[in-house]
């Protein structure tokens, strides 16, 4: 059988017997190809790692034309997985292989005319100015989570795709999948009772965190430090010392992976797993900003999150609570246990060992049950007590509760779903209007956490109207020149 019978059987799969809130393609087939031929031309920013799973993602439907690390040996090391990906997969490798860049601005200036859309899955610091680049040329872009690691650049960013009127994506898996929509249905149709209030929580930090000190080393020869650091000040690579209490088996240095519990590069334990897990919550609550939020935290130094965080976001009565809600997040371990909720009384049926396993989870609290979830994307929810959940199922085995959201045509695949956006039209389930203010939503927290204090926040001012010292943390102090967008 071809390929392109293949993926037509694949497309028909995952489309058949969709429900209620279908999801929409308007005829809005890029440079007119007819969709089931058009193969588009993808760059990829930040080639290894994550990187590498979103650009297989779609490499058997798409040219991978380009791939950037700031790395050298880890972007040769993306190109070699590339090719060995298509033998893997029972396939010829593309004729012409990707080039391979360290700069993407300079990806971008030399190959812009080639290139339909970027991927861009780099530290979160470079999330903005990398995408803000691509949009300066009008590029497509799909960016993975969270958007930036400032609110100010996620409106901005924002502003920036819907000006240019290209197709967007955030890289949160769950908002792709048949879960997410169940949890919503049954809470919408009464499930549960009415909603009262969510508890969310992971185990992140899986780095090190805390009070941590820069500490003077040289660059590994492979790495042009300069190029990591892009838009952030000028200043000598380091590694840092561990505290006490805290183990890490990869290294002292925040290249390639330990740069999340830093504020200039990365955006802590919520950063890493918030647009996930808070993805659900912030759907059911009808894409609602919280007005204010309460913080407790381990210690905060300057340049670093804390070790654990527990926050409280409160929210004014909406759709499916008719009364403020509170939105409990809790990350990390304090006092030497995880550092996450009791088990409700209504999952007494869940065993201990059950809930034991739940490092990342999320429960909707309702008057009657609960919805649980013991992973961060909530690809598989249930209800407690299990009693309710068999109802629940009968009810939707008899159709007196409704599938009413749209369900994604690519389910697990963000990437896939873009790209098949772009082709045939139709809006990606995690598009801009949807995740810059998810992004937002999450890093409140943060704004939270650096402030040390209880934050009311005003959306349509974008600003802190309590505390003036915490709308600092809004917007980064600085950018270096020649970073903020691409040449016209």
């Amino acid at each position: 059988m071809s390929s392109k019978a293949l993926n037509r059987r694949r497309f028909l799969t995952t489309t058949a017997g969709l429900a209620g809130g279908a999801f929409t393609f308007p005829n809005l087939l890029l440079h007119g190809q007819n969709s089931a031929s058009k193969k588009l031309n993808i760059a990829v920013i930040g080639a290894l790692g994550k990187g590498q799973s979103d650009t297989q993602a779609i490499a058997l439907d798409h040219n991978i034309v380009a791939l950037v690390d700031v790395d050298k040996k880890r972007v040769e090391e993306a190109a070699a997985k590339h090719a060995k990906y298509f033998t893997d997969a029972g396939q010829t490798a593309p004729s012409t292989a990707p080039k391979l860049y360290q700069d993407f601005r300079k990806m971008l200036d030399e190959n812009h005319k080639d290139i339909d859309g970027v991927i861009i899955s780099t530290p979160d610091h470079t999330h903005f100015v990398a995408a803000m680049w691509a949009l300066g040329y009008g590029k497509h872009v799909c960016v993975q989570k969270p958007l930036c690691n400032t609110i100010w650049e996620v409106r901005e960013l924002h502003k920036a795709a819907k000006a240019a009127g290209v197709v967007t994506q955030m890289g949160n898996q769950g908002r792709t999948m048949e879960g997410q929509r169940l949890a919503k249905e049954w809470i919408e149709q009464g499930a549960i009772g009415t909603l009262k209030g969510i508890n969310l929580w992971t185990n992140r930090p899986i780095w090190p965190q805390g009070p941590l000190k820069k500490v003077a080393a040289a660059a590994p020869a492979e790495l042009d430090w300069d190029l990591w650091l892009s838009s952030e000040a000028s200043e000598p690579y380091f590694e840092f010392d561990i505290p006490t209490g805290q183990s890490n088996k990869r290294g002292k240095s925040v290249h390639p992976f330990n740069w999340r519990g830093w504020w200039q590069f990365g955006s802590g334990a919520l950063g890493d797993m918030g647009c996930h897990i808070m993805d659900a919550t912030f759907s059911i609550l009808g894409q609602a900003i919280p007005v204010k939020i309460e913080v407790e935290s381990g210690e905060v130094s300057e340049h670093c999150a804390p070790t654990w965080s527990s926050l409280k976001y409160h929210f004014a009565p909406g759709k499916n609570n008719p009364e403020p809600l509170v939105v409990s997040w809790q990350d990390g371990v304090k006092d030497g246990q995880a550092n996450k909720p009791a088990k409700p009384e209504m999952m007494a049926d869940l065993s201990e060992e059950g809930w034991k396993k739940a490092s990342s989870g999320m429960i909707f609290q309702g008057t009657e049950a609960v919805v649980y979830e013991g992973d961060a994307y909530c690809a598989s929810p249930s209800i407690y007590p299990s009693a309710k959940f068999m109802d629940t199922k009968k009810a939707m085995a008899a159709g007196t509760l409704k599938k009413t959201e749209a369900r994604s045509p690519k389910p697990n695949n963000p990437q896939g779903e873009w790209a098949h956006c772009i082709v045939n039209g139709g809006t990606p389930s995690s598009n801009f209007d949807y995740s810059c203010p998810l992004t937002e939503f999450v890093l409140l927290g943060n704004l939270a956490i650096r402030s040390g204090k209880t934050v009311q926040w005003d959306k349509e001012a974008m600003k802190v109207t309590n505390d003036e010292g915490a709308n600092k943390y809004i917007k980064r102090a600085s950018y270096r020149d020649g970073w903020l967008k691409a040449k016209a």
